[in-house]
């Protein structure tokens, strides 16, 4: 096998140098051809000259790419795909939260079902994170078995190998805001989980809670209409639960049954009026975020932006 593996970093100084050293560690003990493809997402610090001093004295093939400005990790995964030489690649993040000894268990899956399968992902059977992120985590699911419909036991997640035909398919796809996970259950069904070990990685994650937040909503509003639909449903639903107030109220009016109006109006008319505001306005919101998303689309923002491209090739026999 020829394997690109592709890591996104972002102001890394510190700890890429581990990072590679372990990679070019694992790569040198493998039987199979590897190239790493590095994509600084426009650090500030000093990242990517440490990647390039690396890459100088290493043994193993690199390709290190810089980019004009930080677009997140979705963006500079693009930007790996687009030049990986690989037929199949590995993301991986910067931090060594996996160790790449576990690419061999993503490997291995490929191995026993040759021809089947486009993509492998690794869902970490080590400690579990946080509450919030594990409901957080719960709560994607769920949401994107409904959106994808995929079997309610495939998990997504970061640690994935895939060959280089999917990587190319989901370069296919010109949306201004990428996110790998939808876009590989768009694109294709021969996906299967398999567990590796996750470890405590070398810093905090970037990815606060707001953005994982902005994440799950980039999600709905790119790559399903289902969240339409519903707000169709709750539009019929609210409509008939307003009839049937009115009936309430003209038996109550014209009857005086269960108990007589003394205050004719003011309250129910108050609190019909605010009910049927709040869910027009939030109705209109979330249309309105679909509709900037369309802007954004038709003006075809590019995903990445290259500064520069490093590369130090035909090393491994």
């Amino acid at each position: 096998m020829f394997i690109s593996i592709i890591i996104p970093t972002y102001q890394s100084e510190q700890i890429i140098g581990k990072t590679l050293a372990e990679i070019e560690q694992y790569v040198s003990s493998s039987e199979h051809r590897f190239e790493v493809v590095v994509v600084d997402d426009g650090s500030l610090d000093g990242t990517f000259d440490r990647l390039s001093e690396f890459a100088e004295s290493s043994d193993i093939d690199f390709r290190i790419i810089q980019l004009f400005t930080n677009r997140g990790q979705f963006h500079a995964l693009m930007a790996g795909f687009a030049h990986a030489h690989g037929e199949y690649v590995v993301t991986f993040d910067d931090d060594l939260e996996y160790s790449p000894d576990q690419i061999g268990r993503l490997i291995e899956l490929f191995k026993e079902e040759p021809g089947r399968l486009d993509v492998v992902i690794g869902i970490p059977a080590g400690k579990k994170r946080s509450l919030i992120r594990e409901i957080g985590s719960y709560i994607k699911n769920e949401v994107n078995t409904i959106m994808f419909k995929k079997p309610r036991h495939l998990r997504a997640g970061c640690f994935r190998m895939m060959t280089a035909e999917l990587a190319g398919k989901l370069l296919d796809f010109k949306t201004a805001n990428p996110i790998i996970g939808p876009l590989i259950f768009k694109a294709t069904r021969r996906i299967k989980n398999v567990t590796v070990i996750r470890r405590k990685g070398l810093r905090k994650s970037n990815y606060s809670l707001m953005k994982l937040i902005n994440t799950f909503f980039y999600n709905l509003q790119n790559y399903s209409e289902f969240p339409l639909r519903y707000i169709s449903s709750a539009g019929l639903m609210l409509s008939a639960i307003s009839i049937l107030m009115t009936i309430y109220y003209l038996i109550r009016h014209f009857t005086g049954f269960p108990r007589p109006i003394k205050a004719l109006g003011w309250t129910s008319l108050i609190v019909t009026i605010t009910f049927f505001s709040g869910a027009i306005l939030f109705s209109l919101g979330f249309i309105g975020q679909y509709i900037f998303k369309i802007i954004e689309e038709v003006n075809k923002m590019p995903n990445y932006q290259i500064r520069n491209i490093r590369e130090y090739s035909d090393r491994q026999k």
